[in-house]
């Protein structure tokens, strides 16, 4: 009798400061709902499970102030015995679950989409958290996802996979009105 697959954890990360946007982006509300419980509500609606966010009143990070890879590796740290996790930014209210699950059907260490750092899709493997360490403890080091990404076996899909609207980042009021303008046409 076969097993059932494995179900992927999900994690927003919302710890950046959203200078830009001038508020906390992770409480910002889009059609009367926070951003991050619109991107959790996007994983668990992909199959995520369990749902983690980074951030304030989250996951606090072990290297602070090193961006999204440390909530990451914070992630990691917090769940333990997780097969994969599907990372997705707090400021992507129109990524979809179908998106998500696109990356999450696939193999390979890092799966994502071409011209994109996030949503990205990670196993948990020793090595993938050896290198989030040794990226991490480099002081003043190139933190990125991207520069991290680099250094692994990933997969990279289509950027079609995702339409421009999932693509669009929340950074500042303007970029709001835009979404919102999107979502009444």
């Amino acid at each position: 009798m076969a097993s059932a697959p494995v179900k992927p954890a999900g994690l927003v990360l919302a710890g950046g400061g959203s200078r830009r946007m001038g508020r906390d982006k992770a409480r910002l509300p889009i059609k009367g709902k926070p951003l991050s419980d619109i991107m959790a509500n996007t994983l668990r609606a992909a199959g995520c499970e369990p749902v983690l966010i980074s951030g304030p009143g989250g996951i606090k990070d072990i290297y602070p102030g090193q961006g999204p890879l440390a909530g990451i590796h914070a992630a990691f740290d917090h769940l333990g015995k997780a097969e994969a996790m599907v990372i997705v930014p707090v400021d992507m209210p129109a990524l979809s679950a179908d998106s998500l699950k696109a990356l999450m059907d696939e193999d390979g260490e890092a799966v994502l989409y071409e011209g994109q750092s996030l949503p990205l899709k990670l196993v948990n493997a020793p090595h993938i958290r050896q290198r989030l360490e040794t990226i991490l403890s480099e002081e003043g080091g190139d933190w990125s996802i991207r520069n991290f990404v680099r250094g692994l076996n990933a997969l990279t899909l289509e950027a079609a996979g995702l339409n421009a609207r999932e693509r669009i980042n929340l950074n500042t009021p303007d970029d709001v009105k835009i979404l919102e303008q999107a979502h009444e046409t």
